[in-house]
C-alpha cells in the first residue's frame, strides 16, 4: 500500500501489517514521519508492475510502476514534484500504455483525452502538462481527475448528484494533443466533481 502526502512524498508499507477492520484504525503517523504540515492525500494499492498515472491538480504528470512508490524510509521518498498551490490527484491505473486514453478534467469543464503513450513514463519527476490551464486562471481553475480509460470501458462523469455516461468512442470528440486545452463539456455539465471508469 502507498500514501502519497501534500508534498508529492510517496510513503509504503505492507497491507498485512495495518490494523483489521475491528479496531479503531492506527494514524499513519505512527508508521511514518511525514515533514511538517504534510498532510496524507491519496493511495495506491497493485502489484509492482501495475502502472499508474501521478498528476497535480495544475496538469502536470506522468505514468510509472506502482514498485517506484514504495520504499523502506520512514520520510517516504519524493516521487511528484508540485508547482506552488497545486496537489496530489488520486492515482488512475493504466492497463496498457499502447492503447489506454488519459483523460483529464477541469473545473472549468475543459475535457482532454490523450494518448497514454503520449503521457511520459517516469520514475520520479513533474511530469509534462497534460492538459492547459491558462496562466491568468491558474489562482482559480484547477484540474479536478486525471484517469486511464482502456478500450471497451466506460467513463462517468460525476456533477453533482447527476452521472454522464461516455463510451471509449464518444472519447473521440475529446481527443486532443498533450498539453491542448480540451473541449468544452456540453452546458450543465461544465461544473464537474469527478471522473470513474
Amino acid at each position: 500500500m502507498a500514501f502519497l502526502d501534500s508534498e508529492g512524498r510517496a510513503y509504503s508499507t505492507a497491507v498485512h501489517t495495518l490494523p483489521s477492520a475491528r479496531g479503531n484504525g492506527e494514524p499513519l503517523t505512527g508508521r511514518f514521519s511525514p515533514a511538517s504540515g504534510a498532510a496524507f492525500q491519496v493511495m495506491a494499492s497493485a502489484d509492482n508492475a501495475t502502472r499508474f498515472v501521478l498528476a497535480s491538480s495544475h496538469g502536470y504528470g506522468f505514468v510509472t510502476r506502482f514498485e517506484n512508490l514504495t520504499g523502506r524510509n520512514k520520510a517516504g521518498k519524493a516521487m511528484l514534484n508540485l508547482t506552488a498551490g497545486s496537489h496530489v490527484l488520486t492515482p488512475a491505473q493504466v492497463s496498457n500504455p499502447q492503447t489506454d486514453r488519459i483523460v483529464a478534467v477541469t473545473s472549468a469543464g475543459n475535457l482532454l483525452a490523450v494518448p497514454a503513450s503520449d503521457v511520459p513514463e517516469l520514475d520520479k519527476g513533474k511530469g509534462n502538462k497534460i492538459i492547459e490551464i491558462p496562466k491568468a486562471k491558474l489562482g482559480t481553475e484547477r484540474v479536478v481527475a486525471v484517469v486511464a480509460v482502456a478500450p471497451g470501458n466506460t467513463l462517468l462523469v460525476r456533477s453533482g448528484a447527476r452521472t454522464m455516461s461516455l463510451s471509449f468512442k464518444d472519447l473521440d470528440t475529446y481527443v486532443g494533443a498533450r498539453a491542448s486545452r480540451g473541449s468544452l463539456l456540453p452546458r450543465g455539465w461544465q461544473k464537474v466533481d469527478g471522473l470513474e471508469v
